[in-house]
């Protein structure tokens, strides 16, 4: 299905409704991430077709799709949002957001290691993406929240950071890359959805996605070893486009954003549960709750590597990513995200 297909469809759907029921009732289109990805079927999906609705008293319902249903790979997310194609969309930020430093700060390669420091830092940086996506993009923050953890994937063993030396991974996001090509990878973009042939190919030797999304994508079939830093979260917005809340009654606008905040904390939950879920799913370490475990090995990064990357992310991932920012934005991020990390970002 297309998106103009998609969309057409919608207000089609929409109209009727309106007809039929005096406008009582007002129908949002949504687009919310990959149908494979477990927080799609698992959450995502029943949030938006039934639960949102019941939430908002039936006053807001809302149709929602994926972007596989659309072929979108994600990177047009940001873009087609801004247009107003979509009432409401989640917005993966290490996709969409290559043209907006500020947006990009949420999530820079590495630099959050855990979920309880990524709740803080993005309790601290709220503001500042509310504010860019509002002023830059027309888009209104009503919530955000991450997937599993983003680790590497390879077809030949990863003991140490220093075996990414030469090889092709397969990363999404310009910090990533920075990180990446630091540690002396050559970074090979590819979309989510052909990174199972292009391991078998070896147009890439290792690719880089959540511990649940890799199994979910059939990751393990192709690659047999898995290096657990945490290079990203997927940490992904859902912002809705102004023009459709400007026209929404106030009341119907809190409603919407209440329901939302009640999607954002399952979401959170989700992530957290299915962090660990996805690495037990691809070793085999523990009983795997999603279907049949994989054989992969696990190897977590040393101390040595753990000061390589501080370093790394200190040198490279920060300064480039300081350098695309300006002034204003470097110092709001070091009062916020960069205190809670205990970093502090410079060009």
């Amino acid at each position: 299905m297309s998106v103009l297909n998609w969309l057409g469809g919608a207000l089609i759907t929409a109209a009727v409704a309106v007809s039929g029921q005096a406008a009582a009732q007002t129908s949002l289109k949504v687009v919310a991430p990959w149908s494979n990805l477990n927080a799609y079927g698992k959450v995502e999906q029943p949030f938006w077709s039934k639960k949102f609705g019941e939430l908002t008293g039936g006053q807001v319902t809302a149709q929602v799709t994926s972007y596989s249903e659309l072929g979108l790979s994600g990177v047009e997310l940001l873009r087609l949002a801004k247009l107003g194609v979509f009432d409401i969309a989640h917005i993966v930020v290490g996709y969409s957001v290559a043209d907006d430093p500020v947006i990009e700060g949420l999530e820079l390669s590495t630099l959050i290691q855990d979920i309880p420091t990524g709740q803080k830092a993005l309790d601290a940086y709220r503001p500042a993406v509310a504010e860019t996506l509002l002023k830059k993009h027309n888009l209104v923050l009503l919530g955000a929240y991450p997937n599993p953890s983003q680790v590497l994937y390879c077809r030949e063993p990863v003991k140490s950071l220093a075996d990414l030396k030469g090889r092709k991974v397969r990363f999404y996001g310009a910090s990533m890359n920075d990180f990446i090509s630091a540690a002396g990878a050559v970074g090979v973009s590819v979309p989510l959805a052909e990174v199972v042939p292009s391991l078998q190919r070896g147009v890439v030797d290792c690719g880089i996605t959540g511990t649940l999304t890799g199994y979910s994508f059939k990751w393990p079939e192709v690659t047999k070893n898995l290096y657990g830093m945490r290079f990203g979260w997927g940490l992904t917005l859902i912002a809705a486009s102004k023009a459709k809340w400007d026209a929404l009654p106030k009341d119907r606008q809190e409603a919407t954003r209440k329901a939302v905040g009640t999607l954002e904390l399952e979401l959170w939950a989700l992530a957290a549960s299915d962090d660990k879920a996805g690495l037990d799913c691809n070793t085999g370490r523990a009983a795997c709750s999603y279907g049949t475990a994989a054989a992969m090995t696990l190897v977590e990064p040393s101390a040595a590597d753990e000061a390589e990357r501080k370093r790394i992310l200190q040198d490279v991932v920060l300064k480039k990513w300081a350098a695309r920012c300006d002034k204003a934005c470097v110092e709001q991020w070091n009062a916020t995200v960069g205190k809670v990390a205990g970093v502090t970002a410079a060009p």
